[in-house]
């Protein structure tokens, strides 16, 4: 039983060996350890069957005993896959991109995060990697909701998290908080208006409290523009949480330097690579990084895939470089003309809520840097908010006075 089946897999070869000397032919295969297997005589030759591997040397001994070989029948396993190796393959490649999808899809490979817009990616992502739930782990073996309870109490600002696994796919929902627009309280405590600055007051728009400067008024630094405390038509004195815009013509002092010399550090030839492959999770390094630490670096990565399916697998390339320094030397034309440069922007951002009536500027060249000192006559609201300590008694209101 076992020894057919062993030729089956080897596979045989059925033949016809025609010749006057097949006798002899026979006999000295058999003695050269040629197997013939069922020789059968039938005219001036035999019919017979070997191993697939015999059927060649077959050849030199018929030769010799002038027999003329027919190759009959070709059978067994190895035939049959060499006959159909293109539908094996096929049959083979499928079962195992099959079972490939099956078992890829039991571990999670790609987390994506969703909805959120003030909270960064990278943080959401962090704490889930420190619950466990990373690329490369088994998708069954998560707590979704204690992972979910992580991520919100670590991100200040979400309103609530769900983690969805879908095979190899885990999705993060976020829900931020709605940020409203921050109202000042009515109920915090009475609020003297103050200058924050001298000034003489243009214009003034009181919404809550008594006024107690007028337009054309000229102020110091802390004096009192509009009092808490308020006197109704009844003469009883109350307390408010006064509100005003006081528009004053005041000055406004700006100075920014740019350097003529500049000592810049670029990168210059690759000093070191090294490769890093992540795989399941675990990173395993190729190269060695040591004393790379303080030098500019590049990083790569790239994801594999088998057949448009993402594998487990990516490889990260470092690629660190040399660096070198080049000092710049600019003419005082390029000098003022960088200064003037950060002079506008500083405008747009300090002075954005001011008008500004006029302008004088200062130019100087001094420890090889351009200078620019600039005076300003401005409008500006110099009403500053300063709680108050009173015995007279807290009205919480918005009336207007």
């Amino acid at each position: 039983m076992f020894l057919p089946l062993l030729r089956y897999f080897k596979g045989t070869v059925d033949f016809y060996a025609e010749g006057a000397d097949a006798e002899s032919f026979y006999t000295f295969c058999s003695k050269n350890g040629i197997e013939i297997i069922s020789p059968q005589k039938n005219g001036y030759g035999f019919f017979a069957k070997t191993e697939a591997k015999n059927y060649k040397k077959l050849k030199k001994p018929a030769k010799k005993y002038g027999i003329k070989l027919k190759l009959i029948k070709k059978q067994g396993f190895c035939f049959f896959v060499k006959n159909n190796r293109i539908k094996i393959g096929f049959v083979f490649g499928f079962v195992f991109t099959f079972m490939f999808t099956v078992l890829m899809n039991l571990f999670v490979w790609e987390i994506n995060v969703i909805g959120n817009q003030n909270t960064p990616t990278e943080n959401i992502i962090k704490s889930a990697e420190e619950m466990g739930l990373f690329t490369g782990t088994f998708s069954k073996n998560h707590f979704v909701q204690d992972i979910e309870w992580y991520i919100f109490r670590e991100n200040p600002g979400l309103a609530s998290v769900e983690i969805n696994i879908q095979g190899s796919v885990a999705n993060i929902l976020i829900n931020e908080r709605k940020t409203e627009t921050e109202m000042v309280p009515d109920d915090d405590v009475p609020i003297n208006l103050v200058a924050s600055k001298y000034g003489v007051i243009e214009k003034m728009n009181v919404y809550d409290g008594k006024e107690v400067v007028k337009p054309g008024d000229a102020v110091l630094k802390g004096d009192l523009l509009v009092s808490a405390v308020y006197e109704d038509s009844h003469n009883k004195l109350t307390l408010k949480h006064a509100r005003a815009d006081i528009i004053a013509k005041t000055d406004y002092n700006i100075k920014v330097e740019f350097p003529l010399k500049k000592t810049i550090i670029e990168k210059d030839k690759i000093k070191k690579k090294t490769y890093k492959i992540r795989f399941l999770g675990k990173d395993f390094l190729i190269g060695n990084s040591k004393n790379c630490e303080d030098f500019p670096f590049e990083k790569k990565s790239k994801q594999l895939y088998f057949f448009g399916i993402k594998l487990p697998i990516s490889i990260i390339k470092t690629t660190y470089f040399n660096v070198k320094e080049n000092t710049i030397t600019y003419s005082f034309e390029d000098g003022k003309t960088e200064a003037y440069s950060i002079l506008s922007k500083k405008e747009k951002t300090e002075m954005k809520e001011m008008e500004i009536l006029s302008r004088k500027t200062t130019e100087i060249i001094k420890n090889e840097k351009y200078m620019i000192e600039a005076d300003y006559i401005v409008l500006m609201n110099i009403a500053k908010e300063q709680p108050i300590d009173s015995d007279v008694p807290w009205e919480n209101t918005d009336d207007m006075s």
